[in-house]
Formats: C-alpha cells, sequence, structure tokens
C-alpha cells in the first residue's frame, strides 16, 4: 500500500541550490572600511588609493598605511572583536572587523629613520635604507623634504641635499605639534582627566560648565596621541621637555583636586534648609477640613499652643453599629499565633 503523500512530507526547497534567487555566500574577502570621501581620488585621475606598509614607531613593527597619489598618508586602523561579521546585500562577510583611515604627518615616521641613520653624519635621503624599499619610498617618493628642516640640520652641496638629525629642533617642532592637538581637544571640550565621565547622559551645556580637566590634562593627552608614532625614548625626552608630570603623580593632583571642590560644594550648600513656617489660621483651616474636629469646636483655638487639648470626635451612628455588632469577635491576628 503506497502512502499517500502530504505536505509534511514534501521535500522543501533548497534555498542554496542553483536557479534559486535567495542564494547566501559565505565569503571573508570584503571587508569593511570607513574612509573620507575627500580622500578618494577622482574619476578623471587614473591613480589609486595605495595599501602598503611601512614601519611604525610606536609598534616596533609594520603596520598597514593608505596612501594617496598626492603624498598624503592615513594610517589604517583596526578595531576586532570576537564572533562578530557583516552581511553585505546577500552575502556573509565573516571578517567582522572595522577598518578606519586617520591622516597622519609622514614625517613622524621618518623621524625614525633619521635618528638611526643620521644621528653621526648628514647623509642624502637616496642613500638611507637603500635596502629596504619599504623605507627608500617613503623618504623619498611620499615625504615632502621641506618638513625635515624642523627637524633636521639641512646641508647643501651643489644638487646634493644632505640631512643630519637634530634632537633640539626635533624636540621643539614636536612640542609645538603637541600644543595644536591640545588646542584642537580643548575646543572640542574633549574630556581629558583620568576619572571616567559619559557623555552619552550629560547635556553639552552642563558638560562644558563641569569639565575639570586642566591645561596639563589636555597637554598629557595631546603628547600621548602625537607619542604613539615615536620611539619610546623619544616619548619620553618629549614629555619632560613638555614638563608633563608622570601618571602616578597627575592622579594623585586630580584626587586632591576632586576633594577639594567636593569641600567646597559641601560649604556652599551645607546651609540649613529654612522650613515652612504655617499661620494658626492656616492649621486651623487644614485641621477642619480634616474632620477631625467637632463642628462645635472653637477654630480660633491656636493649634500651636499646648495648652489647648483637642477634642475627640463623636462616631456617627453608622460607625456606632459596626462597633456594636463587632462585640465578642476575635482578632484576625489570634489565628496566627503560636499554639
Amino acid at each position: 500500500m503506497s502512502k499517500k503523500s502530504t505536505r509534511a512530507t514534501k521535500p522543501k526547497p533548497d534555498p542554496d541550490a542553483e536557479g534559486s534567487g535567495t542564494k547566501t555566500k559565505a565569503t571573508s574577502l570584503k571587508k569593511v572600511l570607513f574612509v573620507s570621501q575627500k580622500l578618494l581620488p577622482t574619476d578623471a585621475d587614473d591613480q589609486k588609493l595605495r595599501l602598503e606598509r611601512f614601519f611604525h614607531p610606536g609598534q616596533g613593527k609594520d603596520a598597514l598605511f593608505l596612501t594617496h597619489p598626492d603624498g598624503r598618508m592615513m594610517e589604517m586602523l583596526e578595531y576586532a572583536e570576537p564572533r562578530r561579521s557583516w552581511l553585505v546585500n546577500s552575502e556573509v562577510c565573516s571578517n567582522g572587523k572595522i577598518y578606519m583611515t586617520t591622516p597622519l604627518d609622514s614625517t613622524l615616521l621618518a623621524i625614525h629613520h633619521l635618528r638611526k641613520h643620521c644621528a653621526q653624519r648628514a647623509m642624502s635621503l637616496d642613500n638611507i635604507a637603500v635596502d629596504e624599499p619599504s623605507t627608500s619610498r617613503l623618504l623619498n617618493e611620499i615625504l615632502n623634504p621641506e618638513s625635515l628642516r624642523g627637524v633636521a640640520d639641512v646641508k647643501k652641496s651643489g644638487d646634493l641635499i644632505f640631512y643630519k638629525y637634530n634632537s633640539e629642533r626635533a624636540l621643539a617642532w614636536l612640542a609645538l605639534k603637541a600644543r595644536h592637538v591640545a588646542g584642537v581637544l580643548k575646543e572640542k571640550h574633549v574630556h581629558c582627566g583620568h576619572s571616567a565621565q559619559s557623555q552619552n547622559f550629560v547635556r553639552s551645556e552642563k558638560l562644558e560648565a563641569e569639565n575639570s580637566s586642566s591645561e596639563m590634562d589636555y597637554t598629557r593627552m595631546a603628547c600621548d596621541i602625537g607619542g604613539r608614532y615615536l620611539d619610546a625614548d623619544l616619548h619620553g625626552l618629549l614629555t619632560d621637555y613638555l614638563h608633563v608630570p608622570s601618571e602616578i603623580q597627575a592622579m594623585v593632583e586630580e584626587k586632591a583636586a576632586a576633594q577639594k571642590r567636593k569641600s567646597k560644594a559641601g560649604q556652599e550648600g551645607g546651609g540649613e534648609s529654612k522650613k515652612i513656617k504655617l499661620n494658626d489660621s492656616d492649621a486651623a483651616g487644614k485641621l477642619k477640613s480634616s474632620g477631625l474636629l467637632d463642628s462645635d469646636t472653637d477654630h480660633n483655638v491656636s493649634v500651636s499652643s499646648p495648652t489647648a487639648p483637642l477634642k475627640e470626635r463623636s462616631l456617627t451612628a453608622k460607625e456606632k453599629a459596626l462597633a456594636k455588632g463587632a462585640e465578642g469577635t476575635k482578632s484576625i491576628s489570634s489565628f496566627f499565633k503560636a499554639k
């Protein structure tokens, strides 16, 4: 006897089968990158953005950078969280990382190579790191040679130009950069203190008024932002040059300042709150409306006087009948006593 086919026994269509319009692909070749539209080359320009690797002094290894045809450079920042993916149209991108670009002055990367090769003698850029193609491209094709005048001594011999690293000039140039970044942070009202502060639940006017970040807090953060692209020892020299205190000392100073602000606020708002004083006539009117006094009570008697006792209110006929019916009955709490 053949089994009769029903809707439940019919095979379901495979969404990934050939000819299906809802086919889903799993791929990790596509990545999500956020970049400013102003950095993209125009349609008339045949050149394109290049993704290259250069030595990152702050990380001590090569890192990804995005270079523009006109010589601009952008660092590639990567934000990764576990178990994340992207849905791009009908495709599933298993690489759930987010890539962003931030503008970067290529002189910051060049300082490392000048300190390494040109600290004792002057050299031309085409003779520095000849065996390193990425470094040679950075110094000769991307970097503007005029920008090195702020960090090195420039000497000319005919058509040749030689550069020698100058530590004092480089620190002054880096300090100028740090002060410029600190000014931008202060203009944007960025919280630079050590204590956490949420900007999601605070109005901008109140946040601006209560921003307790000092000038040194802005300088410290600006120094750390620029120090991400410097060698560790050079970053330390920059903090000493700007007289930025250590992290522990800054936390102690901020804690002392917070206690001072708290004590000042307590002195300003520590006065006794004024109590609302009611007149005797107002109190008598409220007492009358509450129904606690008999109708024949003299309402002109001051309620504040302890020598004028209040009369008990007489029961109505309905209340007397209820009280009489309740005689001889037990209280409900008697059922819950321990036997």
